[in-house]
């Protein structure tokens, strides 16, 4: 802040006052998504270290401290009882707070031995659960990133026809368009619509954060971005990359939940690599460990159906590698 009261900015004008920047911001907000507390493989490990954890007994809490220092001042009768029975009730008290004592760390014992039976019994599911989890995906562990190991189209022959695809833009609404690189979401941006553009890889990240408006760019993967939309919040969605990588499952939940996100009458553009050329742009390593293979136009035109799409279509504009897949969210 200057010494007029107005906020200090360096050479080209950005404020040096430090506030974080945009991009500072979206990248605080990457950290968190990508963060591993919250997810279900976080949250079954808290789950058995709070199981784990010893706790303390009641006993252990709460110590033998006596009589109350008031219990023979009250009357005449009370300081004839403490010159005849006051040491046989002061003992008397004393054994009955041993004995609740020893009842509270017997159950206390048995609640521990409990706990350890139910501690084993999970450990021992999660054991299985990782085994079973390593045979579906056995390189998870390893972080192999699969949109490194094939080469992504070029997808700007394309983009005007994904604009049009979307149809009129809602000032109020907002397209998802998803790992496009940069020409599918600026395409979209021309034809009038508010962009939200997700992007798994760091770089392009940031080459499309300077370009586009505030906020406007997300660092993060398709599917946790489609996952955490509200149902009906969008007016379109254009999902490409890793809509060619995912398994069968990972697919149709990615397109399932895309649907949902639309608002009635929303469209949906999925960008799909030709099977052949799909195949070219696979590195070796590529062809051994990415997870699935892109879908036909025809398969997806069934799958839209199925899911509740309307108006369902296939193009491939021009001679390029790419089909471009679109419906309708039902009304």
């Amino acid at each position: 802040m200057t010494t007029d009261g107005t906020a200090a900015t360096d050479g080209d004008g950005a404020a040096t006052d430090g506030a974080p920047q945009p991009d500072e911001l979206e990248l605080l907000a990457a950290f968190e998504r990508l963060s591993p507390q919250g997810t279900l493989g976080w949250a079954f490990t808290d789950s058995l270290r709070r199981l784990d954890e010893p706790t303390a007994g009641v006993a252990a809490s709460a110590p033998w401290r006596g009589l109350p220092d008031d219990l023979w001042e009250r009357g005449r009768a009370a300081k004839a009882g403490q010159r005849m029975m006051g040491d046989v009730v002061d003992r008397l008290a004393e054994l009955m707070d041993l004995h609740a004592r020893e009842i509270l760390e017997a159950g206390d014992k048995e609640l521990r031995d409990r706990l350890l039976a139910a501690w084993d019994a999970v450990r021992y599911l999660a054991a299985r659960l990782e085994r079973l989890e390593g045979r579906v995906d056995p390189v998870a562990d390893l972080l192999v990133d699969p949109a490194r190991l094939v080469a992504a189209p070029d997808l700007a022959p394309v983009a005007g026809t994904v604009g049009t695809l979307l149809g009129e833009p809602d000032p109020d609404g907002t397209v998802l368009v998803g790992e496009s690189a940069g020409p599918l979401a600026d395409a979209a941006r021309a034809a009038g619509h508010r962009v939200r553009q997700v992007e798994s890889g760091g770089p392009a990240a940031w080459r499309a954060a300077g370009d586009a408006p505030p906020g406007g760019v997300v660092l993060g993967g398709l599917v946790e971005a489609v996952a955490a939309c509200v149902p009906g919040e969008l007016t379109g969605a254009v999902l490409a990359g890793a809509v060619d990588r995912l398994d069968l499952p990972g697919q149709l939940a990615l397109v399932a939940g895309a649907l949902g996100a639309l608002a009635p009458g929303g469209r949906l553009v999925v960008v799909v690599t030709d099977r052949s050329a799909w195949e070219t742009r696979l590195t070796p390593a590529g062809r051994d460990l990415v997870p699935g293979a892109p879908l036909h136009p025809e398969t997806w035109l069934l799958l839209l159906e199925r899911l509740g799409a309307t108006g369902g279509s296939a193009e491939r504009p021009g001679d390029g590698p790419v089909h471009l897949v679109s419906g309708t969210a039902a009304r």
